[in-house]
């Protein structure tokens, strides 16, 4: 399987790990790389892509941007940003995926678009479509629950009229409002 090298931050290890989970659906073998150094650059050679997670605390290592430099040169280098980090100045000209507010979902644009170009320029598989969502069972206009509506009409009066929809109530059956005539009017007993 095609290895795929993540440089991150060690503080950003749970997001490298989670990404890395996520590639490993693509039939890929992430390696994640938070040192510098030989081990770094021995995994990147061998990798046919790396990406570089870039975040507020990893733009500011000077080590990681190196790496990633070295990336550049010897594998296909994808750069990846989370809470709005920009990648270090030598990188303003390639283009970042932002993360920002990922959470592992599958239909997350900015997810899919990382795994497309990743499993491209690997040359497997993309991954399959996301399944769709299941509805959220809150607002939802127009959608009747069934077993709510039995749960109504059996509630409903015996002898009153059969309620259209869950809900709905007729108006009660109120003596007019007697209102005053004039402001300060003395209510009437």
């Amino acid at each position: 399987m095609p290895s795929v090298v993540i440089l991150h931050a060690a503080e950003d290890a749970l997001p490298a790990r989670a990404l890395a989970e996520k590639l490993r659906q693509a039939k890929l073998t992430p390696v994640i790389e938070t040192g510098s150094g030989d081990a770094a650059r021995e995994a990147v050679k061998s990798a046919v892509v790396t990406i570089a997670l870039w975040s507020p605390r990893s733009v500011t290592q000077q080590a990681l941007a190196e790496d990633a430099a070295f990336a550049r040169g010897k594998s296909k280098l994808l750069h990846a940003t989370m809470q709005s980090a920009q990648p270090p100045e030598q990188f303003r000209n390639d283009k970042p995926i932002d993360l920002t507010g990922w959470r592992g979902e599958d239909d997350f644009a900015p997810w899919r678009a990382l795994a497309d170009q990743v499993t491209s320029k690997a040359g497997v598989a993309p991954l399959p479509p996301p399944a769709p969502r299941p509805p959220s069972g809150f607002f939802q206009p127009g959608r009747v629950d069934p077993t709510a509506e039995a749960a109504v009409q059996a509630n409903a009066p015996k002898n009153g009229p059969r309620l259209e929809r869950p809900g709905h109530m007729p108006p009660p059956n109120l003596p007019p409002v007697k209102h005053q005539q004039e402001r300060g009017a003395q209510p009437q007993t």
